[in-house]
C-alpha cells in the first residue's frame, strides 16, 4: 500500500473515532432534553391534578358545610402534615377524599403519589401573605420519572412535584340583594344616606339595580352588580357591572331547627314595664314586646309563626350572643320581623360556634314578606340579617354602634342615615361570617 493510501486511511480512522466522541454526547444531549420534555410533561399533569383536587376538596366542603368555624371530624378532616390519600377511593368519606378521587381522575393514584394537609383559623404556611383562613387545604402530588435516553448517562429517574392550596376565606360585601330582576334592589331613598365600610353585591339584571332618589346619597368600597345603578349623583368608586350572577352565600349553613316543633311558649308577650328576661326555646306564635323592656339571654330563639314585633319608642330589646330563628310550620302561620323605627335595639350574635355572626336566620322555605328593622340612630344589630326572601327595610342604624352588620335579603331599601362596619375582630379568625372559595396557588 502506498503512503499516500495509508494516510488517507489514516484520516479516515481519526475521522470515524472524532465522530463516535461527538455523537456520544450529542446523543446523551438529546436524550437529556427528550427526557426533561417529558417530566415537563409530567410535571404539568401533577400541578392539574393538585389544582382539580384542591378546588373540588374546597367547592365540595363549601357546599356541605356551613358556618364559618371548624370542629375537627366528620366532613372537616385535620391533617396538620401532609397525610398520603387513599389509594383507589370509589365513595368519598369527606370533602378530602372528594379532592382524592379527583387527583386519582387525572392518573395519580399510586399509595402516597398524593398528600393533602389542612388548617382552621390559619393562614396556609404555602400562602404567608395571604391572611387567615377559616378553612385551608393543601394538595401535593409527586411522581418519580423513569428516565429514557438519559439513563446511559447515569439518571435512571427524575422526581417532579406540584401543589396547590385552596382556603374559604371571609368575603368583602356586606350587603347581598338576592332579587333576579327587581328595580331598586337596593334603594337609598328621600334624604337617606347609607355609608359602608364593605362592599354591595347585586344580583338584579335591572338597569336600576341600585337606585337613589331625592338627595339620598350612597358611599361604599366597591359595588358589583348583575345590571346597571342609576343613581342621584354618581357612585365612587365605579360600579362592576354586568357580573355573573351570586347564588346564596349562605346556602350551605345548616337550619337550627326543624318541625315538628315543642313549643316552650306560646304567643309570648309580657305586661307592660315588667321587663322581663327571655331563655332560649320556642317560641310559638312569636314574640310581641309591646311597652317593655326585654332582655334576651344567649342561645337561640326559634320563633314558629308571629315573627318578632315591637309598637313604639316604649318598645326595647337586648340581648349578647343571640340566634333568632324565624320559622313557621303548618298550625303558626308565618310572621315577619317587624321593629319600629323608634324602638331601641342593642342585639349582637353569638362569636363561636357554627353560627357565629348570625344574628337573625329566615326560615329559607318562608314566603315573600316584608320586615322591618328599625331602632333609630343608636340601633345596634351586630350580626348577619339572613332573610332571602324577604324585602328588607333597614332604619338608622349608626355606623360605631355595631361593629359589624350583614344583610343578605330579597332586595334592601335605606330610609334614614344607615351606617354599616366590618369589623370582625369579635370573630373566628376575624373575618366575616360569609366565606368563599379562595385559589392561593
Amino acid at each position: 500500500m502506498s503512503k499516500r493510501h495509508l494516510k488517507r486511511h489514516r484520516q479516515q480512522g481519526q475521522v470515524l473515532v472524532l465522530s463516535t466522541l461527538i455523537l456520544v454526547p450529542l446523543f446523551g444531549m438529546l436524550g437529556l432534553v427528550t427526557d426533561m420534555g417529558y417530566m415537563h410533561y409530567v410535571k404539568m399533569s401533577a400541578q392539574a391534578a393538585a389544582e382539580a383536587a384542591a378546588e373540588a376538596a374546597i367547592i365540595d366542603f363549601h357546599s356541605t358545610t356551613g358556618g364559618a368555624s371548624f370542629t375537627c371530624g366528620g366532613n372537616v378532616v385535620c391533617a396538620s402534615t401532609p397525610t398520603a390519600c387513599p389509594t383507589s377511593i370509589t365513595t368519598p368519606a369527606n370533602s378530602i377524599e372528594h379532592g382524592c378521587m379527583y387527583a386519582q381522575a387525572n392518573g395519580f393514584n399510586s399509595a402516597g403519589s398524593v398528600t393533602y394537609q389542612t388548617g382552621r383559623s390559619a393562614t396556609p404556611p404555602t400562602a404567608p401573605g395571604s391572611g387567615t383562613a377559616s378553612y385551608w387545604i393543601t394538595f401535593r402530588v409527586t411522581q418519580q420519572v423513569p428516565q429514557l435516553f438519559s439513563a446511559v448517562l447515569g439518571n435512571t429517574s427524575g422526581l417532579v412535584a406540584a401543589r396547590s392550596t385552596v382556603a374559604l376565606m371571609g368575603a368583602a360585601d356586606c350587603i347581598y340583594a338576592l332579587n333576579p330582576n327587581a328595580s331598586g334592589a337596593v334603594s337609598v331613598g328621600g334624604t337617606a344616606s347609607l355609608t359602608s365600610s364593605c362592599g354591595l353585591l347585586v344580583d338584579s339584571s335591572d338597569s336600576c339595580a341600585i337606585s337613589t332618589n331625592g338627595t339620598a346619597t350612597l358611599s361604599a368600597p366597591e359595588y358589583d352588580i348583575v345590571g346597571n345603578a342609576c343613581t342621584h349623583n354618581p357612585l365612587t368608586p365605579s360600579p362592576r357591572t354586568g357580573i355573573t350572577p351570586a347564588s346564596d352565600p349562605l346556602a350551605s349553613l345548616p337550619v337550627p331547627a326543624s318541625a315538628p316543633y315543642t313549643c316552650d311558649y306560646v304567643n309570648y308577650t309580657a305586661s307592660n314595664w315588667s321587663n322581663p328576661t327571655l331563655n332560649p326555646g320556642v317560641y310559638c306564635g312569636g314574640i310581641q314586646v309591646r311597652n317593655n323592656n326585654y332582655t334576651l339571654n344567649p342561645g337561640t330563639y326559634t320563633l314558629v309563626g308571629g315573627g318578632l314585633t315591637t309598637q313604639n319608642a316604649n318598645s326595647n330589646i337586648t340581648g349578647s350572643g343571640v340566634m333568632i330563628y324565624n320559622t313557621f310550620d303548618s298550625t303558626h302561620s308565618y310572621g315577619p320581623i317587624d321593629i319600629a323605627a323608634t324602638s331601641t335595639v342593642n342585639l349582637s350574635a353569638r362569636t363561636t360556634g357554627t353560627y357565629a355572626g348570625i344574628l337573625f336566620f329566615e326560615d329559607r322555605g318562608a314566603p315573600a314578606s316584608s320586615d322591618t328593622y328599625g331602632g333609630g340612630a343608636t340601633a345596634v344589630y351586630q350580626g348577619t340579617i339572613y332573610a332571602k326572601n324577604a324585602a328588607i327595610t333597614m332604619h338608622g342604624n349608626s355606623s360605631v354602634s355595631a361593629a359589624y352588620t350583614i344583610i343578605v335579603a330579597d332586595t334592601i331599601s335605606l330610609v334614614g342615615t344607615t351606617g354599616l362596619s366590618n369589623n370582625y375582630s369579635s370573630l373566628p379568625g376575624g373575618a366575616s361570617p360569609i366565606q368563599l372559595v379562595a385559589i392561593l396557588e
